[in-house]
């Protein structure tokens, strides 16, 4: 078929990857209607892997001080840090939000790790689809008594959505990684955070910083400290205004 130009950014629904379209290159949009629950669904790549043995390492998303979609007249703060051990297995998420938009009208609020970065110019739909190690899809809704069967990145599918006008929460996931050799690895990722219809409303980067950052980087990012040159194993995404550091 003929490509479509989309003019919101919660269009296009390709409920399984690969498409049938044989032959073609297609993405998967977003999914603003799902199936019914399957327990037991897994994807065609498996489970995922518990992650082990990592490296004593913290990462923090400060969403930026203005909003990508005006749809709601608010403008999300907060941010979602992830932090692990040495020698750690998974990864500890503290998630702060703050100024969510009307519940009743927009929420609940899910919240994920996306598979792009944030470009410079804070364009939240050049994040891709979600963070999908094992290629599960979105179409399935995700069973939060099996996260191993979850898309890695459904944080709010595993671990619930956001709710209220400020939302707070702590938990360990055992499927993502602060190790760049991993393909779990969550640091050259972004965060999204959607409406329930999956409308994109902010986001923001996960890049490198000093060891005493505290979320900074980036024009107008809120937090301090100074982001580091990248390394030569790691390339870091565009500066944006939504930033993350790399503690420890």
């Amino acid at each position: 078929p003929p490509p479509v130009l989309l003019t919101t950014t919660k269009s296009a629904v390709l409920p399984t990857l690969p498409t049938p379209f044989s032959g073609l290159l297609t993405n998967q949009g977003a999914i603003i209607a799902k199936a019914p629950a399957q327990p037991g669904y897994v994807g065609p790549g498996g489970t995922a892997a518990i992650q082990s043995s990592l490296p004593a390492a913290t990462y923090i998303a400060s969403l930026p001080p203005r909003a990508f979609n005006e749809l709601t007249g608010t403008i999300i703060g907060g941010s979602i840090r992830a932090s692990s051990s040495q020698d750690g297995t998974g990864v500890t998420f503290s998630i702060s939000l703050t100024n969510l938009p009307d519940n009743a009208q927009y929420g609940p609020f899910a919240y994920h790790i996306h598979d792009s970065p944030v470009p410079a110019d804070g364009n939240c739909t050049s994040t891709l689809a979600h963070f999908d190690v094992t290629n599960r899809g979105e179409y399935i809704p995700c069973e939060v008594a099996k996260p191993e069967t979850c898309q890695t990145g459904d944080l709010s599918g595993k671990h619930g959505t956001a709710r209220g006008s400020s939302f707070t929460a702590e938990y360990v996931d055992d499927f993502v990684s602060t190790d760049p050799s991993s393909p779990y690895f969550i640091g050259m990722k972004s965060v999204v955070i959607h409406t329930a219809n999956t409308t994109r409303l902010t986001c923001a980067n996960f890049m490198v910083a000093s060891e005493n950052g505290t979320g900074a980087g980036g024009s107008g990012a809120t937090g301090t400290g100074n982001v580091t040159a990248p390394t030569a194993t790691m390339t870091q995404p565009a500066m944006f205004t939504g930033a993350a550091s790399k503690v420890g």
